[in-house]
C-alpha cells in the first residue's frame, strides 16, 4: 500500500509541476534535440534573395535606392516568379525616381507583398504604432505581417498566422506566400527540422543584375531581405542558433506548406504511461537497483526512439519531459528504501560473523604451527601464540617477521600463491632457525572512514624445522674450503662430482661468474667485494636448495650441483632459483651492492661415462654461453653451443658495418591516451635486416651491442633518428626511447642529449628516455645525479618493463621516474591469471600517489581498454592501436588519427 501511495504521490507532482510550467524548458530542449537529429531538407518552393555583405558592397551604403528593389522585383517577376515577398520597410520616402521606379514595378508585378508590423511608439514606450508601407506602394501590394516574438530565452518559437491591425485582418508573410488567407488568429510552432542552409539562396546584387538561371525562380514564391550582419535583420532561433529574419519567414513558409506543423500530444498520455511504468517496476523482477535502473533507462530510451519515429513520420511532439524527473525520483525513493531494509539484514548478519570470528579466533590462538597475516605495508595485522614464541614477541613491541618471509609474502600478494611449501633459514643471535612454511594469499575488507576497501593479506604457516635441517647439514660438511669464502676448492669440488656420479643418478652441475663485481671492487673498494663474495657463499649456504656446499673455482666464479636426481625442468627452475637468490641486494657494510649474475649448467648422466673434470667443463662452457648471451638467464650446456658462438660472431662483425650501409632503421609503435583514445606519442623501437645475415632481431644483437659497447654508437644513432623523424610530426606528440644501462655508464650521454636538443631545437619535453628496473640498484648516486642533470633539462624519465625485474618500490622515491610503462605480460595475463589484474590496479593506485603517469603494454583487444578505461590509466600502447611501423606508415597513422580526432569532436 505504501508502495504504491509514493507512485500516485510522484504522477500527482510531475503533473503540478508541468501544470505549472516547470517543465516547458525540459520539453523544448528535448524537441530541440529530435529536431536536429531528424535533419529535413527544405522543399526548394521558397527562394531567399539575400541582401548579404557582397551585395552591399557592390551597390553601396545601405538604404539602397528603390531603383535596386524595382530591378530585383522586374527580374524575379519576368522569371517567372509566383509571388515576392520584400521584408524591407517601405514606410518612408527614399528618392523620388526611386520609389516611383519601384511603384511601377509593384503596377507590373501585381504578386508582391510588402512588410506590415507593430512595433512600440519612439516618444512613448507604452503605445504601439503600426509600420505600414508608402500609400503608393500600398495600393500595388499586398500587405504581410512580420511580427515574430521570442520565448522566455529570446529564441523564436512560434508563427503567427495573422493578426487584426486596425480592424483589418492582416496575414502574416507565410500564410500569404503558401495560399493560406483565412482569417486564422494565434500562431504555429515552426519546424526546425528543416535544414536553414537547404533553402535555396540568391545574391541580391546577382538578382538586381540579372546573373541567375530562370529556372530557380520559376515557379517558386520568393523572399527579398536582409542576411548580412551590419543590417541586424537576425533572430535566434533554436537547434540552428542565429540566422536571418528573412529565413525564419522562410521555414515558417515550408512548414505549413509540407504540412508538418509540429502539434503536441496531451500531457495526459504521458503521464497515464508513467502511471503504468512506475506500477510495473513495483513487480518481483525489478527489486534489484541493477535491473531497476536498467530497466528505467531501456523505458527512456524507448520511449524517445517512439517519440522521434512519431514526430519524423507525423509531425506529432511527444512530451516526454515528465518522464525523466518521475523515473529519477522513484529510482531515488526505490533506492533508498532498499537500502533501509538491507541494513537490518546486515545488523542481523553483523552478529552472526561476530560470533563465527570468535570461534576462529580461538582455533587460530591454540594452533600448533606458527600462522601469521601479514599485509600490503608488511605489517603483521596477527599472529598465533606459537608465532610469538617462534621469533621471540613480547607484548610491548610488533612481531617482526624476518625480511625474507615479508617478502615472500609481499611478493604473493602481488602475483599469486602457490601454495608450495618453502624453506627458510636464519643464524641470528647465535641460534640458527629452520623453516618450512607456506604463503597463501587472499583479500579481506575494511572501512576507512565509512568507505569500503579491498585489502590484500597473506597468511603465513611456518613450522620450526631447525633441527631437522642442521642434521642434514652436518652430513654434507667437508674439511677443504676457500681460504676467503669458505667454499669448496677446485680440486676438492672434482673428487665430490665423481662421488656424485657414483650414486647413478642424474644431476646438475652448476656454475656461475657474477658480473659487474669489478664495478664493486673498484667503486666501494676490495674490502667490500670480499665481503660481496664471503655473502654469496652464505647465500648459498642458506639457500636450502638441496644443492651441495659452493666451490670456488677463480676470482668471482663458483660452482655447485645437486644432491637430487633431476630432469631437464628440475634443472632449469633450480637454476632461476639460484639466480634469484645471488642476484638479490647485498647490504655490506655502510654499502649496498647488486650484482648480475651468468649462469651455466649441465645434467650429467652417469651412464654417458663422462669424468669429473669433462663434467665440470661442460658447465663452463654453458656459463661462457650464458656470458656471450648477455642476458641474466641462465643456459644449459648445448652440445650444438658452438654453432651459436658463430652466429654471435657474425653479428658482431656485421653491426659494426650496417650503420654505414644504412642497415638499421627505427619503427614507432603508437601511444594512445585512454580517456579520449587521442594518439599522444610512440615509442621508437630499432630493427636491423643485414645484407648477409638477413632480419636480426634486437633481442639477438642488442646484448651483443652491449657486450661489445658498439651500444653507445648505436643508441645515440636511434635518439638522434628518433628525435629528428618527432619533430615532422604534429607539436603535441611525444617519443619514448629506450636507454641502455651500458649508455648510462658513459660520461658523455648528459652532453650527448643537450647537443642534440640544442642543434634540433627539439622541446624536451616531447623526448621521453626509458630505463628497465635491471639497469637500477641501490647505491646509485652517480647514475641518480645523471638522471635529474638530464631531467633538469626538461626530459621525462619512463621505467619501462615495470613488474619483471627486481620490483622494489625503494628506488621510486629516489629515482626522478615520471611514468611507469608495465610489462604486457600483465596485460595479457588478464582472464587468465587471477593476480594480473589486482597487480594492475595496485600498480595504478600506486601511480596516482606519487604522481606517476601509467602506461600499460600489451593492449590487444577491446576487453584490454575497457579495463584500463574503468581502472583510470592514463596511457596505453598495443597491437589494439597498431603493431610498429616505419616511419612513412606511422606519419601517416598519425594524420588519419588527427583527423578522425576532429571528425569526432565535430560529430560531439
Amino acid at each position: 500500500m505504501r508502495h504504491l501511495l509514493v507512485v500516485h504521490l510522484i504522477v500527482a507532482a510531475i503533473l503540478l509541476a508541468d501544470r505549472g510550467g516547470f517543465l516547458r524548458g525540459l520539453n523544448d530542449r528535448v524537441e530541440d534535440i529530435r529536431s536536429g537529429l531528424l535533419d529535413r531538407s527544405a522543399s526548394g518552393d521558397f527562394v531567399f534573395v539575400a541582401i548579404d555583405a557582397d551585395s552591399i558592397r557592390a551597390v553601396g551604403t545601405w538604404p539602397w535606392s528603390r531603383q535596386v528593389h524595382a530591378d530585383i522585383l522586374e527580374n524575379l517577376s519576368r522569371a517567372g516568379a509566383i509571388d515576392v515577398f520584400f521584408d524591407i520597410d517601405f514606410a518612408f520616402p527614399a528618392d523620388p525616381a526611386g520609389d516611383a521606379a519601384f511603384a511601377a514595378a509593384l503596377d507590373r508585378s501585381g504578386n508582391a507583398y510588402l512588410p506590415v508590423f507593430q512595433q512600440l511608439s519612439r516618444t512613448n514606450s507604452s503605445e504601439e504604432t503600426i509600420n505600414w508601407p508608402m500609400e503608393d506602394f500600398a495600393q500595388r501590394s499586398w500587405p504581410a505581417l512580420v511580427n515574430v516574438f521570442g520565448d522566455t530565452q529570446g529564441a523564436i518559437r512560434f508563427y503567427p498566422y495573422g493578426a487584426v491591425i486596425a480592424e483589418e485582418y492582416i496575414p502574416s508573410a507565410a500564410a500569404l506566400i503558401t495560399g493560406t488567407f483565412s482569417e486564422r488568429s494565434g500562431s504555429f510552432p515552426i519546424n526546425y527540422a528543416i535544414r536553414p542552409d537547404s533553402v535555396p539562396v540568391l545574391s541580391a546584387v546577382d538578382v538586381a543584375e540579372g546573373r541567375f538561371e530562370a529556372d530557380m525562380i520559376a515557379g517558386r514564391s520568393i523572399v527579398v531581405g536582409a542576411s548580412a550582419i551590419e543590417l541586424g535583420d537576425l533572430f535566434a532561433v533554436p537547434v540552428h542558433g542565429i540566422i536571418p529574419g528573412p529565413l525564419v519567414h522562410v521555414l515558417a513558409a515550408e512548414t505549413l506548406a509540407g504540412d508538418i506543423v509540429p502539434t503536441t500530444l496531451a500531457t495526459g498520455w504521458i503521464l497515464l504511461g508513467l502511471l503504468v511504468l512506475l506500477l510495473l517496476f513495483q513487480t518481483r523482477g525489478f527489486r534489484k537497483p541493477t535491473a531497476l535502473i536498467t530497466a528505467a533507462g531501456l523505458a527512456l530510451v524507448a520511449s524517445e526512439v517512439a517519440a522521434f519515429g512519431v514526430f519524423a513520420r507525423h509531425a506529432i511532439v511527444v512530451p516526454t519531459a515528465p518522464l525523466y524527473p518521475g523515473l529519477l525520483v522513484f529510482c531515488s525513493w526505490s533506492l533508498l528504501w532498499r537500502l533501509k531494509v538491507n541494513r537490518t539484514i546486515i545488523a542481523r548478519q553483523r552478529q552472526e560473523v561476530a560470533n563465527t570470528s570468535a570461534l576462529l579466533r580461538q582455533v587460530f590462538e591454540d594452533s600448533f604451527d606458527a600462522i601469521a597475516i601479514v599485509d600490503e605495508t608488511g605489517r603483521v595485522r596477527m599472529h598465533s601464540d606459537s608465532a610469538a614464541r617462534l621469533f621471540d614477541y613480547t607484548d610491548t613491541q610488533d612481531l617482526m617477521l624476518p625480511a625474507r618471509l615479508k617478502t615472500e609474502a609481499m611478493t604473493a600478494m602481488r602475483a599469486g600463491g602457490d601454495g608450495a611449501m618453502r624453506t627458510y633459514e636464519s643464524l641470528g643471535n647465535g641460534t640458527a632457525l629452520h623453516l618450512e612454511y607456506t604463503v597463501t594469499p587472499s583479500e579481506t575488507v575494511t572501512f576507512d572512514q565509512n568507505k569500503e576497501q579491498t585489502v590484500q593479506i597473506a597468511t603465513l604457516s611456518m613450522r620450526d624445522v631447525t633441527k631437522i635441517k642442521q642434521q642434514e647439514r652436518d652430513i654434507a660438511y667437508l674439511s677443504s674450503y676457500d681460504a676467503l669464502t669458505g667454499a669448496l676448492r677446485r680440486s676438492v669440488f672434482l673428487d665430490f662430482i665423481k662421488l656424485r656420479a657414483e650414486a647413478g643418478e642424474c644431476f646438475a652441475i652448476f656454475v656461475f661468474n657474477l658480473s659487474r663485481f669489478k664495478t664493486v671492487n673498484v667503486v666501494l673498494g676490495r674490502d667490500v667485494g670480499d665481503a660481496l663474495l664471503r655473502y654469496v657463499v652464505k647465500r648459498l649456504e642458506e639457500a636450502e636448495l638441496n644443492i651441495s656446499a659452493a666451490a670456488r673455482l677463480g676470482g668471482d666464479t663458483f660452482a655447485c650441483f645437486t644432491e637430487f636426481a633431476v630432469d631437464d625442468t628440475d634443472a632449469q627452475d633450480l637454476a632461476h632459483r639460484l639466480c634469484e637468490i645471488i642476484g638479490k641486494p647485498y647490504e655490506l657494510e655502510d654499502s649496498n651492492a647488486r650484482v648480475g649474475l651468468k649462469l651455466g649448467y649441465s645434467i650429467i648422466d652417469p651412464g654417458t661415462d663422462v669424468s669429473a673434470s669433462d663434467a665440470l667443463s661442460q658447465a663452463e662452457e654453458a656459463l661462457d654461453a650464458a656470458k656471450l648471451a648477455g642476458n641474466d638467464a641462465p643456459h644449459p650446456y648445448n652440445p650444438a653451443m658452438s654453432k651459436k658462438q658463430f652466429r654471435s660472431r657474425a653479428i658482431e662483425r656485421a653491426m659494426g658495418r650496417a650503420l654505414d650501409r644504412e642497415e638499421f632503421e627505427v619503427w614507432y609503435q603508437p601511444q594512445h591516451r585512454v580517456d579520449d583514445l587521442k594518439l599522444i606519442g610512440s615509442e621508437a623501437l630499432l630493427r636491423w635486416k643485414s645484407d648477409t645475415l638477413g632480419q636480426v632481431y634486437p633481442d639477438e644483437f642488442i646484448e651483443i651491442a652491449e657486450s661489445t659497447g658498439f651500444i653507445n654508437e648505436l643508441g645515440a644513432w636511434v635518439l638522434d633518428k628518433a628525435v629528428r623523424d618527432t619533430m615532422r610530426l604534429p607539436p603535441h606528440m611525444s617519443v619514448a626511447v629506450n636507454v641502455s644501462g651500458v649508455q648510462m655508464t658513459s660520461e658523455n650521454i648528459v652532453s650527448d642529449i643537450n647537443r642534440l636538443l640544442q642543434e634540433t631545437q627539439f622541446p624536451a619535453a616531447r623526448l621521453c628516455l626509458e630505463l628497465t628496473e635491471t639497469v637500477l640498484f641501490d647505491g646509485t648516486g652517480e647514475l641518480v645525479e645523471m638522471m635529474r642533470d638530464i631531467q633538469f633539462r626538461g626530459v621525462c624519465w619512463a621505467l619501462d618493463d615495470f613488474g619483471t625485474g627486481y620490483s622494489s618500490l625503494g628506488y621510486l622515491s629516489q629515482l626522478p621516474i615520471e611514468k611507469l610503462k608495465v610489462d604486457k605480460s600483465f596485460m595479457l595475463g588478464l582472464g587468465t591469471d587471477p593476480a594480473a589484474e589486482p597487480i594492475l590496479t595496485a600498480v595504478g593506485d600506486l601511480c596516482r600517489g606519487l604522481g606517476m603517469t601509467l602506461l600499460c603494454e600489451g593492449v590487444e583487444t577491446d576487453e584490454h581498454l575497457k579495463f584500463l578505461q574503468t581502472r583510470e590509466v592514463a596511457e596505453a600502447q598495443g597491437y589494439l592501436f597498431g603493431k610498429p611501423m616505419p616511419f612513412s606508415d606511422f606519419q601517416a597513422y598519425a594524420t588519419d588519427s588527427a583527423t578522425s580526432n576532429r571528425r569526432g569532436k565535430a560529430n560531439s
